[in-house]
């Protein structure tokens, strides 16, 4: 039996690396076993689950233990007698957290193999591309339209990207600089600071191009309200960014109005509005979605390398955190290196 380790939060900021028990057999026929080659730290996610100090969402009061993490790739060390079209030695994306080892159902589960092509530090970042992905199959706005992006953390970035590759006029915005910095450095050709006058801000990137679709990946009621002024009449809001705390300085009136005189429509960007596997009638799932973003990392229409400032051992996992948590202009991105 392996020496299996996880990451673990046992309290407030206190994240660990602990040994588990892992059997490798395959425990039925359509079992994958993965042995981890990489892991990413979804920054907005894990970080709210780390401090657990919001005061609204989903994850509100939260108790420890937490085993955080849903982005790695791992290379297959066993199969069950009924799977097919897989092989011992494949290397994939697995929907999973931050752990040495892994099972995945190959009848249900979110799985995409990785090109020889691309590093598995690089192929990691499907996950992430695939957050917004679910607004790109469902909207109504078409290539050739303005789209904005609001916050550039990885998902932010990957958003712009892919808006980008799929033929739309994009901006990316964020306050600071550093991070559009790093967008710029990913090949996306235009990032603005989102400044008082949003609409000047957007024109002197575009010009008359209208906003017909904003993605906020922030999180953030400052941005929602930069978002209802810059979209054009009828245009889409998707709000990617979990609102985890309130912000009782941002009255509802001043934000509601433009929605009604503008014929605006907010709606949830949240991913699991998908399937993960094809369904009849249904725009897209999970996994196609996820094997086009592979696609682009291998064509090179899509760079993550930029977005990666940190490559470490699961053992630096405290270090990770608080770097990602108090020290964000030197930590942007983290993936955690298994062999390490």
């Amino acid at each position: 039996m392996p020496a299996a380790q996880r990451i673990t939060f046992t309290e407030r900021q206190t994240a660990i690396l602990e040994p588990f028990d892992f059997d490798p057999t395959p425990a039925h026929d359509h079992e994958l076993v993965f042995e981890t080659l990489v892991s990413a730290i979804s920054s907005g996610t894990e970080l709210a689950s780390y401090t657990n100090d919001q005061d609204i969402g989903h994850w509100e009061g939260e108790p420890y233990p937490v085993r955080p993490g849903y982005a790695s790739i791992g290379r297959v060390i066993a199969i069950g007698d009924g799977v097919d079209d897989w092989a011992v030695g494949d290397v994939a994306f697995v929907q999973r957290g931050h752990a040495s080892h892994h099972r995945a159902d190959a009848r249900h589960d979110l799985l995409v193999k990785a090109p020889t092509s691309v590093p598995p530090e690089d192929a990691v970042y499907v996950r992430f591309c695939a957050v917004s992905m679910t607004t790109l199959v469902t909207t109504v706005a078409r290539p050739g339209d303005g789209v904005a992006v609001f916050g550039l953390g990885i998902v932010g970035a990957t958003a712009a990207q892919v808006f980008q590759a799929s033929g739309y006029e994009v901006v990316a915005f964020d306050p600071v600089a550093a991070r559009r910095d790093v967008v710029k450095a990913c090949g996306v050709r235009h990032t603005a600071a989102p400044d008082a006058d949003i609409g000047s801000a957007w024109a002197a990137q575009v010009g008359d191009t209208p906003c017909r679709l904003v993605l906020d990946t922030s999180g953030s009621a400052t941005a929602v309200q930069s978002a209802v002024e810059l979209a054009d009449i009828g245009a889409e809001i998707a709000l990617i960014g979990v609102h985890w705390k309130s912000d009782p300085t941002r009255p509802m009136a001043a934000l509601l109005q433009p929605v009604f005189t503008k014929y605006l429509t907010i709606r949830s960007g949240w991913e699991h509005r998908l399937p993960t596997r094809h369904t009849a009638f249904m725009p897209g799932n999970k996994t196609s979605v996820m094997r086009h973003a592979m696609r682009l990392l291998e064509r090179g229409e899509i760079d993550v390398k930029p977005l990666r400032s940190h490559l470490l051992s699961p053992k630096d996992a405290q270090s990770a955190y608080q770097g990602l948590l108090n020290r964000r202009d030197d930590y942007f991105s983290v993936v955690f290196d298994w062999s390490r």
